[in-house]
């Protein structure tokens, strides 16, 4: 029996959206969307930047960090960063500045962020890398690294690995997600290569083996599945990230396009079913 804190990702309860669609603002209302998870288990929850500053117009991060304390909501996600090494990307410095003062407002465990593509020197992204970390310790939080199988830079587990033990920074490490680790090239056989203490964040999601649109990015905006309904051995993957010594948050990053059609409560429900058959 593990005691690990269960993130409601933004993606399973955010409604009829998926990331990039352009309307990254949840279907159904902070408090109803808080009370709701809360009532059905879970400790934390995630936010994309559009969501959060909507949030904070409808009701201001004080009152916002009120609702989650009065919900036991301590664990929130805030996300995302791309391309926050480049300071003359003035987009990328506004989301870089948004995400950084939700977090600070609302007590963030960690910050998701995106790596390089191609468009960064590795020596330089390391350099920066730290640098992120040093800001979001100096709000209390931690940043965590999303590698994928379409970023040249940081599509696996090694690579990772070498940017977080190359900056040195206790506070930075991975959002180790199975649907990221299956389909790139990474292994389940790499999680041993992790420490404990490099993960930030755990998502567990499936999919299929074979891709259904023929795009990687199509597949993960609508066919990442709740665990345990597609090809991806959840058990297997979330048995050797918790034999690692893992003990932090996992977040259910179910992002399908039949998962987005269902009512607040129900996509919430499958989403704790999904990660408590495992745990």
């Amino acid at each position: 029996m593990y005691n690990n804190k269960l993130i409601a990702s933004h993606w399973a309860i955010a409604g009829n959206h998926y990331c990039g669609d352009h309307y990254e603002i949840a279907d159904v209302d902070f408090k109803e969307r808080m009370e709701t998870i809360a009532k059905i288990g879970f400790q934390g929850a995630g936010f994309v930047e559009l969501d959060l500053l909507h949030t904070k117009e409808q009701y201001g991060y004080k009152e916002a960090k009120k609702i989650l304390d009065a919900n036991g909501i301590t664990e929130v996600e805030v996300e995302v960063l791309d391309k926050w090494w480049d300071y003359d990307n003035a987009e990328a410095q506004i989301s870089r500045k948004n995400v950084f003062e939700a977090a600070e407002k609302l007590g963030a465990r960690h910050i998701k962020v995106f790596g390089a593509d191609g468009d960064c020197d590795k020596d330089r992204f390391i350099e920066e890398f730290a640098k992120l970390c040093k800001d979001a310790e100096n709000i209390g939080t931690r940043i965590a690294m999303e590698f994928m199988p379409f970023k040249k830079d940081m599509n696996c587990i090694k690579q990772g690995l070498e940017v977080f033990r190359a900056a040195g920074a206790k506070n930075g490490g991975f959002c180790l997600d199975s649907w990221h680790t299956f389909m790139g090239p990474s292994s389940y056989d790499d999680i041993a290569l992790i420490k404990p203490e490099e993960i930030v964040t755990v998502e567990l999601d499936d999919g299929y083996a074979e891709l259904v649109s023929k795009s990687l990015w199509r597949d993960t905006c609508d066919y990442r599945l709740p665990a345990g309904e597609g090809d991806f051995e959840c058990g297997d993957f979330i048995r050797r990230v918790l034999e690692l010594g893992y003990t932090g948050t996992i977040g259910c990053e179910i992002i399908a396009i039949d998962h987005r059609e269902l009512p607040l409560k129900r996509a919430a429900a499958r989403a704790y079913a999904s990660l408590k058959q495992y745990l």
